[in-house]
C-alpha cells in the first residue's frame, strides 16, 4: 500500500548509493541539467525532526535531488512544532494524500512527553500520528530490516528482518492508572461461553 513507513533503510540505502556514484564518476552534481533529471513518480513524503530528519535531508539533497525531479512529490511537515501550529490539520492532510497517491516515505516523527511539551513550547501534547495513518491507509503490517554498517559488529552476522502487525495495538487501547499488583488478559469468547483468564 505504501512504499516506506519510517527511513531504517536511510543508511544502508546510503552506503549503496556512495557505491553507485563511485562507479559512475563522470557524473557530477556541478554538469546535471533539470533537463536531464529523471522524473519522480508522485510519492507523499513525510518529515520527521532529529537526526533522522538531518540524515534524511541530506540524503535527499545530495543523491535525490541532483539526478531526480521531485516536483511530483507533495510533501508534508509532522514535526511536533508543525503539528502544533495547524492543530494537527497536517497530519489529517498527509493521510488523505497518501490514500490519494498510494505511495509514502515517513521519517520518525516524535510523540512529545509531558516534557518536552513544556520545553518545545507545545499547546498540547499530540498523540502518535502512526494510528491515524495506519488507520487512513490500511497498513496493518509495518516491515523493518536491520542496517548493516562495513566495520561495525552488530552481535549477529545475518541479516534481521522484523514484522509489527499493528493491529488491535496501544494506539486505540484504553488504560486506566493502577498501583502495584498483576494484569491479568481476559478472553471473551463470541459464542456466549464464559470468560476466562488466559494468563497461566
Amino acid at each position: 500500500m505504501f512504499s516506506a513507513f519510517a527511513v531504517h533503510r536511510v543508511a544502508a540505502g546510503m552506503n549503496r548509493t556512495q557505491k553507485f556514484l563511485s562507479r559512475t564518476s563522470v557524473l557530477s552534481f556541478s554538469t546535471i541539467s533539470s533537463a536531464s533529471k529523471v522524473k519522480a513518480p508522485p510519492m507523499v513524503y513525510i518529515s520527521g525532526e532529529e537526526m533522522t530528519h538531518y540524515a534524511s535531508q541530506l540524503f535527499v539533497k545530495q543523491w535525490i535531488e541532483p539526478y531526480f525531479d521531485t516536483s511530483n512529490w507533495e510533501t508534508f511537515d509532522l514535526s511536533c512544532k508543525s503539528r502544533d501550529e495547524t492543530n494537527d490539520q497536517v497530519l489529517k492532510d498527509a493521510v488523505e494524500a497518501g490514500k490519494r497517491i498510494c505511495a509514502i516515505f515517513k521519517e520518525p516523527t516524535i510523540t512529545p512527553s509531558t516534557t518536552q511539551v513544556k520545553e518545545m513550547g507545545l499547546s498540547k501534547a499530540f498523540g502518535s500520528p502512526n494510528g491515524a495513518m495506519r488507520r487512513g491507509w490500511n497498513g496493518i503490517t509495518i516491515s523493518r530490516d536491520t542496517i548493516h554498517i562495513t566495520g561495525m559488529e552488530l552481535g549477529y552476522k545475518n541479516p534481521v528482518f522484523f514484522e509489527r502487525h499493528a493491529v488491535g495495538g496501544e494506539y486505540g487501547a484504553g488504560w486506566n492508572q493502577v498501583g502495584q499488583g498483576t494484569l491479568l488478559t481476559t478472553y471473551l469468547p463470541k459464542d456466549g461461553s464464559p470468560p476466562f483468564v488466559v494468563d497461566k
